[in-house]
């Protein structure tokens, strides 16, 4: 019975073209739509929403030897209205602790040493079930990944924008390429790397945390509305590639969600060249540069 029910939800789900709808119509049919509604309608009578913040907009990420591009991710995010970063490090050999440290001290960064073999998704629920009354909005997503507005001047604004009903915002992936770097270029990675694929797949999640019923990679599962933004207003800037020197790097460190294995299969030289397209001049961040320079050049 299982069987066909997903059969008839992949069918029904084939006819409806925005991907979170679809992957809803999927989740509601294969699990059944009543019993589905029921679980919303449960959680979401239980959950507190309170009246003020402590933070406004929160990440949660998991790193691991990320120290050549801490202060740059940092630096942007914050200029973007970020107001926490709840960073877990996965066993990390490099600078990264020196590198953080005047930002714990600040108290901008809460740091957790997180070691084990695929802890990206326990990182994840254990920043949520400490965090959820705490903060507004958490965006989940990882170091090689930059959240650029290009409508509006930081992330902060396109948030006052949000209706109170929404509990996960889609943010879609647009994919950067090598930009023709063999090497580690000397600038920043938002200077060094503007050329992308034509085409984005995939995406990153902004939810509301106390409205979280199951976590993943890249969507969650939420009682609530999702939104899907163009990319002509949000978009995640994917720095997957960048030079093959540091793709190697990446390769060397594996892999938060499929564990070490992950060197193994996902980073060689075939999947280097896949993934590294050039088509398009992307200078959405660009406008940015300048005063992210000026504030890490301090």
């Amino acid at each position: 019975m299982f069987g066909l029910r997903r059969l008839f939800a992949h069918l029904v789900a084939g006819f409806i073209f925005k991907r979170q709808r679809a992957k809803r119509v999927q989740y509601v049919i294969k699990y059944g739509v009543f019993k589905k509604l029921r679980e919303y309608r449960e959680f979401r009578k239980n959950v507190k929403q309170p009246k003020r913040f402590k933070y406004n907009l929160a990440v949660v990420a998991i790193m691991k030897n990320e120290g050549p591009y801490l202060r740059e991710w940092i630096e942007f995010h914050k200029m973007m209205g970020v107001d926490k970063f709840f960073l877990y490090d996965n066993e990390s050999t490099d600078n990264t602790q020196k590198i953080l440290k005047p930002y714990i001290k600040s108290g901008l960064v809460e740091y957790t040493y997180f070691p084990g073999q695929k802890m990206q998704l326990p990182a994840y629920y254990d920043c949520l079930n400490k965090h959820k009354m705490d903060t507004k909005w958490l965006a989940v997503f990882d170091l090689d990944e930059y959240l650029v507005p290009v409508k509006y001047n930081n992330v902060r604004d396109f948030l006052k924008t949000v209706k109170p009903d929404v509990a996960q915002i889609i943010v879609d992936w647009v994919i950067f390429g090598s930009n023709g770097h063999e090497k580690q270029p000397k600038g920043l990675v938002l200077e060094s790397y503007t050329r992308r694929a034509k085409h984005g797949w995939l995406y990153k999640s902004i939810i509301n945390p106390r409205l979280a019923m199951n976590l993943n990679c890249h969507e969650h599962e939420v009682a609530g509305k999702t939104i899907e933004p163009s990319t002509n207003v949000i978009r995640m800037h994917h720095y997957h590639c960048k030079s093959w020197e540091e793709y190697l790097k990446k390769a060397a460190r594996g892999d938060a969600w499929n564990g070490a294995a992950g060197g193994m299969y996902k980073y060689q030289r075939a999947c280097f060249d896949e993934h590294d397209k050039n088509d398009v001049i992307d200078n959405a961040a660009s406008r940015f540069v300048p005063k992210l320079k000026r504030i890490l050049n301090r």
